[in-house]
């Protein structure tokens, strides 16, 4: 192996992630939260009986192929807990702390400071509780997050080369957009990116910047139909989802009421009709939740979601399960962020312009992902900030990344730099730990419960 392609430190990541992420991942053996819906979805693709959900099909699929090669009964994973599917999640939990450093690394950071990002990942208690549970957001932000790094490597590889980090980064996208569509925002983003780009291309034809917009349009759509197509041929008994559909679609199901053997509807009929649908059933969704929260409470993690609660057991003393974030995390990002700009304005620092890009790209994705639940009237959670909240992350350190840096290129030379960067990384590491238990399920007293509850909102 090239010596200076070996980085030690990622593989040490690699593993720490998948500790954390896959340690008694079975346990509990229970339905937590969605995996209710989640399990029983993707057990539909195996007995052909037709559901509906408000998101599109990937994630449910991808969850069925899992299932189908562990051997699963439908009945079973209808009606039972269906743990082992948690691997899918788990394995994309495990790829995001990698990939996190990827990106910084492509942005211009340091190893050093790629470390503390894709630390800053790798012990963060909501997204390690989020990767171990049969839900869509490990996925969703393993596919988004890889668009955007294959698109970084597109746009520093050859002409050549060129096309292929594109195509993939286009089909990452797709993946994205097929899983939630929240996911568009990473196709969103290459688009900026790419547009960002163009004036400093001067070599590049006409004929060849129009083929990679070709490009970044035809293959997330294409992977976007496709799910669907393959959703559709999964599908064709009649089933629990049968009443969303239009008396047309219904007599395409064998076994509804209305079936016709002899209707025909064509893909892009259904296809039309189903998205449609889904389109309807977000904008009228009326449920309310306890543990819901508005756009604004995300940032600093004002309304966690209670995802399981055990058995109590003698003294009172009970697991619970929160997708609560480690607060060192989560607060010391923003305070990070705003150190980081007053040092600057105050020291009259001027930033480096591959640092300013690198901001203006965290910046434009965090809003780019944050902005548009403001006009979101149906109930959202938590979960919904992960996008905005990995690249508010990643504008700290790639900020930090620069004022630690000398003029000369030099990083952390100081003593109280480097007593500064070990503590950072001791206090997340105490943060996580210190929450593992709402992390894991392990069993608290109430005061030891109590003692974690930070905040009112978060009871």
């Amino acid at each position: 192996m090239n010596p200076k392609r070996w980085h030690p430190e990622l593989i040490v990541l690699i593993l720490a992630a998948a500790l954390t992420r896959v340690w008694n991942l079975f346990s509990p053996n229970a339905v937590v939260f969605d995996e209710t819906y989640f399990k029983s979805f993707a057990a539909h693709y195996l007995n052909g009986h037709y559901y509906f959900d408000i998101h599109p099909p990937l994630g449910k699929l991808m969850l069925a192929g899992l299932a189908h090669l562990q051997g699963l009964a439908p009945s079973a994973m209808i009606s039972g807990t269906a743990v082992t599917l948690r691997w899918l999640p788990a394995v994309a939990g495990i790829l995001l702390v990698p990939l996190v450093w990827g990106i910084l690394r492509r942005l211009g950071a340091t190893r050093a400071f790629a470390f503390l990002g894709a630390a800053l990942i790798l012990l963060d208690n909501a997204l390690t509780v989020e990767s171990r549970f049969i839900l869509m957001d490990s996925t969703l932000l393993l596919c988004g997050l890889g668009a955007l790094y294959l698109y970084l490597r597109a746009r520093t590889a050859g002409p050549n080369h060129r096309w292929l980090w594109l195509g993939l980064a286009a089909l990452s996208a797709g993946a994205a957009i097929s899983i939630k569509w929240t996911g568009l925002t990473a196709l969103a983003l290459i688009g900026l990116l790419w547009l960002w780009d163009q004036p400093s291309r001067e070599a590049a034809s006409w004929p060849r910047r129009l083929g990679e917009l070709a490009v970044l349009a035809f293959i997330p759509t294409l992977v976007y139909l496709s799910v669907f197509w393959a959703h559709f041929q999964l599908l064709p008994r009649s089933g629990d989802g049968d009443a969303f559909m239009t008396p047309q679609f219904q007599s395409t199901l064998i076994g509804n009421a209305g079936y016709d053997p002899h209707t025909h509807l064509p893909f892009i009929t259904k296809f039309i009709q189903l998205n449609q649908e889904m389109y309807r059933a977000n904008q009228t969704l009326t449920a309310t939740h306890p543990y819901g929260s508005r756009w604004y409470t995300w940032p600093l993690e004002g309304r966690p979601i209670y995802y399981w609660q055990g058995d109590t057991r003698a003294g009172g003393r009970q697991g619970n399960i929160y997708l609560l974030g480690n607060p060192a995390v989560w607060w010391g990002v923003w305070i990070a962020i705003l150190a980081g700009l007053v040092y600057a304005y105050l020291g009259r620092r001027r930033l480096r312009p591959a640092t300013m890009a690198a901001l203006a790209v965290a910046a434009t994705a965090y809003f780019l992902n944050f902005l548009p639940f403001v006009a979101v009237a149906r109930v959202m959670f938590l979960y919904h900030y992960f996008f905005s909240f990995i690249f508010s992350l990643i504008f700290a350190v790639m900020l930090w990344n620069d004022l630690a840096t000398t003029k000369k290129g030099r990083q952390l030379i100081h003593l109280r730099q480097r007593q500064i960067y070990g503590a950072v990384i001791v206090l997340i590491t105490l943060g996580f730990i210190f929450f593992a238990p709402l992390t894991y399920g392990s069993p608290l007293t109430p005061n030891g419960l109590q003692a974690r509850m930070w905040l009112h909102s978060w009871r």
